[in-house]
């Protein structure tokens, strides 16, 4: 493989660590995602988090397989 498609294995690696690690974050409790709307109110939006960076992993996982195999 050349050296652009290494960079891009690299840096989905590197996306994938970090979905990780939010999910490790947000899953503990410690982290909570708070969606702020322009009229003041607030929405707690941890799990949309969570599922939205559990697809993410998937989705470079997926990815990372494909360029590799």
């Amino acid at each position: 493989m050349g050296s652009d498609a290494d960079d891009l294995i690299a840096w989905l690696h590197g996306q994938w660590a970090d979905a990780l690690r939010q999910i490790e974050l947000f899953e503990a409790g410690g982290v909570r995602a708070i969606l702020q709307m322009p009229d003041g109110s607030t929405q707690e939006i941890t799990s949309g988090v969570l599922a939205h960076q559990a697809e993410n992993v998937a989705m470079f996982e997926r990815i990372i397989h494909a360029l590799t195999i």
